[in-house]
């Protein structure tokens, strides 16, 4: 069974330039509990997939152009290929160079019967995370690693498992009337983790700021188009994170210790906020139950809230390997720009025009 890859590869575009047959003739297939609509002659038009680090689920959406029957007056292949809760499989690419870039669920469809012309299904789905969202539910775990939890959490949904040891134990872990889904989103970003569900696969990982890019684009050659945004309207120079030792009721607080940063450049938005003031100080009451997890509840704060210096947003060719999560570096934009980034969004689509990929991305330093 072929899944989707997310590791750490690095490719370069003459390697994919090659792989693709020079990028001739975009392609895909779908695939329903298994049947391939290549196979079925399926027309699909207007493919989108899109991935993405924000609180949602992967996604995609077609059109079907050649569903309806006009002799019969009815759908072809609704209810019985096309139809919610069923699981597919996208595969986007070249020729025959295929690869998997979306696993998932139909949650839904659209039919459209218009007043000229065929009328055509629309079908739109979601990854497996969609399930964990509808879970709103309580819990207490008493002396458990944050590891432990994500793993019995996980394990609900059988998804196979990807998940680094958080090596301490916490007096207690409480999930308070939140979707499964978000409530491992909090664990994360309360200890310095990335979550991901990519495919049937649950990522729990500690964050790598020196993680390999998947791909280097140099604007002018295979970067079609790039922009980006600089704001240090929700920096801060320092971040403190009190909390209070359910035992003795002593107070206690940790200051963040830095920001762990993405490429090249030296500032972050801590230095020029520190540069500018030392009274742009933001002060955090906490849960914390001891000043280990209040150091490393700030240090989480503290660089995801360093993430939001830069923002960027590119456009290349097709590229089936680039995916929200991953690392990418652009080249070609100056000294200033030409670093590696964070991919928080990314949209592959297919259509008459081509096979295109749009991509977000999230820096910490300038």
């Amino acid at each position: 069974m072929a899944t989707i890859k997310f590791d750490s590869t690095t490719y370069t575009f003459a390697e994919l330039e090659r792989k693709y047959r020079n990028f001739f003739a975009p392609a895909f297939d779908i695939s329903v509990d298994g049947q391939s609509f290549v196979l079925k002659q399926i027309a699909v038009s207007a493919l989108t997939v899109n991935t993405t680090m924000e609180p949602k689920s992967d996604s995609f959406q077609f059109r079907i152009e050649n569903a309806y029957d006009a002799v019969a007056r009815q759908f072809k292949w609704l209810g019985s290929l096309i139809d919610v809760g069923k699981t597919i499989e996208i595969k986007m690419g070249y020729t025959d160079k295929l690869e998997l870039v979306f696993d998932g669920i139909i949650t839904g469809f659209t039919v459209d019967y218009p007043s000229e012309g065929q009328p055509t299904i629309s079908v739109q789905g979601m990854d497996r995370s969609c399930l964990m969202m509808r879970s709103i539910t309580s819990n207490l775990w008493k002396q458990k690693k944050v590891s432990d939890v994500v793993k019995e959490i996980g394990g609900k949904y059988s998804l196979q498992l990807k998940v680094d040891d958080t090596l301490t134990p916490k007096p207690a872990i409480e999930q308070m009337r939140k979707s499964d889904f978000h409530f491992l989103r909090d664990l994360a970003e309360e200890t310095n983790h990335d979550f991901f569900i990519v495919g049937q696969k649950l990522y729990f990982r500690k964050m790598n700021p020196s993680a390999s890019p998947v791909i280097t684009l140099m604007y002018g050659k295979n970067l079609k188009s790039y922009s980006a945004v600089v704001d240090i309207s929700k920096q801060v120079s320092k971040l403190i994170y009190r909390g209070t030792d359910p035992q003795t009721w002593e107070s206690f607080e940790a200051t963040a210790s830095g920001v762990n940063k993405i490429g090249t450049n030296g500032r972050t938005g801590q230095d020029i906020m520190t540069a500018l003031s030392s009274n742009t100080i933001e002060t955090v009451y906490s849960n914390a139950s001891s000043q280990a997890e209040a150091q490393e509840m700030a240090d989480s704060m503290l660089n995801e809230r360093a993430m939001e210096l830069v923002r960027g947003e590119g456009e290349c060719l097709g590229l089936p390997e680039i995916r929200a999560g991953r690392h990418i570096k652009v080249d070609g934009l100056g000294a200033q720009f030409n670093q590696p980034y964070v991919l928080s969004s990314v949209t592959h689509t297919i259509n008459s025009q081509g096979f295109v990929t749009k991509f977000e991305v999230e820096g910490n330093a300038i």
